[in-house]
C-alpha cells in the first residue's frame, strides 16, 4: 500500500543553542498528531526531520453528528438534528422543542454528540435495545426522561457516552494496560488484580498521552463566547495597589 508522507526539516545555524529534537516534538504535540504516526529523526547534517503522513495534514471532513456542541448555537442546531434523526424522530415528534433542549443540554455540556444521544435513546447502558413501537410515540417527554435517566449516575450526574467510553478504552489499550485489570472481589493488597498489565513501550505511552490530551481538548474546549465574557469581566475589575 502506497502512503504519501510530508517531511519537515528543522535546522539551526547553531545546533548547540537549540534542542532541535525537543522543538520538533513540541511542534508535533501542538498540531495534535498521534505520536505513533509521526517520525522524528536526526540526519547526518545535524538537522531534525519530521515525517508526517499526508492524511494527517488533510483529514477527512468530520461528521457534525459526531462532534460535541460547545456553543449555545451549536447545541440548538444539534437538538434540531436530533429531533429529525430517523431513529428517534417518531417519538421526539411528541416532545416540545424547549423541553428537548432542557433535557439534553446537561449531556451536551458533558461532551455528548448527536450520535451519542441517539444511541442513548435507542439502547440502555447494558447494551439492551429499548423497546420500540407506536405505543411509545405518544409518551413524549416522559419517554425521553426515562431513557436518558439510565445514562445518569445515582446522584444525577451524566455518565460518559458510548463514544467517550470507547475513546477512553483506546487510550488504556494503547498505554498497554489490560482493560480487565481491576481488583478481584474480596482481594486485599495493592497487588491483587484479576489481570496483569503488559509493560508499555515509551512510544505507546506517548501516543496514549496524545489521545488523552485530544479528549480533554474536545470535552473542555474554551469557546470564543467564554473568552469574551472573561475579557468583559476583567475590564470591570478595579485592583487596589
Amino acid at each position: 500500500m502506497l502512503v504519501t508522507v510530508v517531511e519537515f526539516r528543522i535546522t539551526c545555524d547553531d545546533p548547540t543553542a537549540v534542542d532541535l529534537r525537543h522543538a520538533a516534538t513540541a511542534f508535533v504535540e501542538a498540531q495534535g498528531w498521534p505520536r505513533d504516526q509521526v517520525s522524528v529523526w536526526d540526519n547526518r547534517t545535524g538537522d531534525v526531520v519530521v515525517t508526517v503522513p499526508d492524511d494527517l495534514l488533510h483529514p477527512p471532513e468530520s461528521d457534525p453528528h459526531r462532534q460535541p456542541a460547545h456553543t449555545r448555537t451549536a447545541r440548538h442546531t444539534a437538538c434540531e438534528q436530533l429531533k429529525q434523526h430517523p431513529e428517534v424522530a417518531d417519538s421526539l415528534r411528541h416532545v416540545p422543542f424547549a423541553e428537548l433542549r432542557s433535557e439534553v443540554e446537561p449531556f451536551q455540556l458533558a461532551g455528548w454528540s448527536v450520535v451519542d444521544l441517539v444511541h442513548a435513546l435507542s439502547y440502555a447502558r447494558d447494551g439492551t435495545r429499548w423497546p420500540t413501537g407506536a405505543e411509545y410515540h405518544a409518551e413524549g417527554t416522559s419517554w425521553l426522561q426515562h431513557r436518558l435517566r439510565d445514562w445518569r449516575t445515582a446522584e444525577g450526574g451524566v455518565r460518559p457516552s458510548v463514544s467517550q467510553e470507547e475513546a477512553a478504552l483506546r487510550v488504556v489499550h494503547r498505554a498497554g494496560v489490560s482493560s480487565d485489570s481491576i481488583m478481584a472481589e474480596g482481594a486485599t493488597g495493592a497487588g491483587s488484580v484479576t489481570g496483569r498489565a503488559t509493560p508499555a513501550r515509551p512510544e505507546q505511552v506517548r501516543a496514549a498521552a496524545d489521545d488523552a490530551r485530544r479528549l480533554i481538548q474536545a470535552r473542555y474546549r474554551t469557546t470564543s463566547n467564554t473568552l469574551e465574557h472573561q475579557q468583559r469581566t476583567a475590564a470591570r475589575i478595579r485592583r487596589t495597589e
